[in-house]
C-alpha cells in the first residue's frame, strides 16, 4: 500500500508525514508521496520537508516522492489535508460556512482529478474542513464506501480520553461514541456507555455519574453557551481562565470545548489531529475489519434516517466501509442524529450554493 498526504506542507500534514514514518505504517518498499501546490512554498518546502525525514528515520523510512498537482496523486490511501484553516489569535472563532467556501474548490479539484486518473481502488480519509463537505464531494466523484471523513473518530477519541481521565482508565477500555457533525450538531451517544473491566452495577453507576440529570439533547444548548462564555474570556485575553473553566465541564463538553480553545490560543491542534489520522490510517490499513465512527455518505437504507452525510460507527476494511452498525440507542439520542442529519444536509446545500 502507498499513502499520498494531500496539503503535506501544512502544520497537519507535516505532523501526519513524521507519525506515519514514526509508526511504521510503511514499509521501507512502500511510498509515501507529500502532495502540495507548485504555485506555494511547497515548491521548495516539501524537497526539504523529504529530505528531513528521511534524516530523522533512516533505517526505516519509506520511498518518499513529491507532487505539486492533483493529477500527479498515486497511491492507495489518500489522506487529504489541504486547504484553509481556522485561523488562531484571540478571538478569532471561524465559521464552518467560511471554511466551506474556501476549500470547496480544492475539494473538486482533487476529487474529479482522482476519478478521472486513479486506479478506482483509492481510500480517501478527509481531514480538511468542513469534513461533511469534503465527504460530500468526494463520494460524488468515487465511490462511496471507499470515502471516510475522520471527524467523528477524532470526536470520539477526545471523548473517550475525557471519561478516561475521569474514571482513572486507559481511553482503550472506554466505549462510547461521538457522532453526527464535525462541529455543533456533535451528538454523544452514552446510553450503551462502558468501561471495559467494569462490571453492570459498576458501569450503571459510572454512566450516572457521566450523565446526571442530562440528556443527549441537552448537549447543543450546553455547548453553545459554554461556547459563548469561552468566546468573552477569549476576547479579553483571558486564556488561561478559559481552559480552567473548559476543563470544569463534564467529560462531552470538555471534549469539544478544550481543542477549540487549543486551536485558537495559538497552540493548534495539528499534533493530536496528525496522531488521530495516523491510528485511523493504521486501522484501516490493518487487514482486518473494524468499526470505525466516520463521516460517510449513507444511502436510503443504510440506516435508520434519510441518505446524506453522517457521523456513524461503521465497518470497515482495505475494501472501505460496509455497513452502519446498529447502536440501539435510546431514542432521545436517535431523535438527536436525526437532526444531526438535517442540519448538515441543510448546511451542504448552502455550501453548493456560489
Amino acid at each position: 500500500m502507498d499513502i499520498a498526504i494531500i496539503g503535506a506542507n501544512g502544520d497537519v500534514g507535516r505532523s501526519l508525514a513524521a507519525q506515519i514514518i514514526s509508526r511504521q505504517i510503511l514499509t521501507p518498499r512502500q511510498r509515501l508521496q507529500l502532495v502540495g501546490r507548485r504555485d506555494g512554498g511547497s515548491a521548495s518546502a516539501l524537497y526539504g520537508l523529504r529530505a528531513d525525514l528521511y534524516d530523522a528515520f533512516a533505517e526505516i523510512t519509506p520511498e518518499i516522492d513529491v507532487a505539486f498537482a492533483p493529477e500527479e496523486v498515486a497511491a492507495d490511501l489518500i489522506l487529504f489535508c489541504a486547504g484553509r484553516t481556522a485561523p488562531t489569535g484571540s478571538g478569532n472563532m471561524v465559521g464552518r460556512h467560511e471554511l466551506a467556501m474556501g476549500n470547496r474548490a480544492v475539494f473538486e479539484s482533487y476529487a474529479r482529478s482522482l476519478a478521472q486518473r486513479g486506479h478506482g481502488e483509492e481510500l480517501v480519509v478527509i481531514v480538511t474542513n468542513p469534513v461533511e463537505l469534503g465527504v460530500e464531494v468526494f463520494s460524488r466523484h468515487l465511490d462511496p464506501h471507499r470515502v471516510f471523513g475522520m471527524g467523528a473518530y477524532q470526536d470520539t477519541m477526545r471523548l473517550r480520553r475525557e471519561i478516561a481521565a475521569d474514571f482513572g482508565v486507559r481511553r482503550q477500555r472506554v466505549h462510547g461514541y461521538m457522532l453526527g457533525e464535525h462541529g455543533d450538531a456533535l451528538v454523544p451517544i452514552l446510553s450503551r456507555f462502558w468501561i471495559y473491566g467494569f462490571d453492570e452495577a459498576e458501569n450503571a453507576a459510572a454512566l450516572r455519574r457521566l450523565r446526571g440529570t442530562r440528556v443527549a439533547s441537552d448537549f447543543a444548548g450546553s455547548l453553545a453557551r459554554e461556547k459563548a462564555a469561552l468566546a468573552a474570556l477569549i476576547r479579553d485575553h483571558h486564556v488561561e481562565q478559559a481552559f480552567r473553566h473548559a476543563e470544569a465541564q463534564p467529560p462531552d463538553l470538555r471534549a469539544v470545548l478544550l481543542p477549540l480553545i487549543t486551536h485558537i490560543s495559538g497552540a493548534k491542534t495539528a499534533t493530536s489531529t496528525a496522531a488521530v489520522t495516523a491510528e485511523l490510517a493504521e486501522q484501516i490499513l490493518s487487514g482486518g475489519q473494524s468499526v470505525i465512527p466516520a463521516q460517510v455518505s449513507l444511502s436510503r437504507g443504510d440506516w435508520f434516517g434519510p441518505a446524506g452525510v453522517l457521523g456513524v460507527p461503521v465497518i470497515c476494511g482495505l475494501r472501505g466501509w460496509s455497513q452502519v452498525i446498529d447502536l440501539d440507542m435510546d431514542d432521545d439520542e436517535r431523535a438527536c442524529l436525526l437532526s444531526a442529519a438535517e442540519v448538515i444536509r441543510a448546511r451542504l446545500a448552502s455550501w453548493s450554493t456560489p
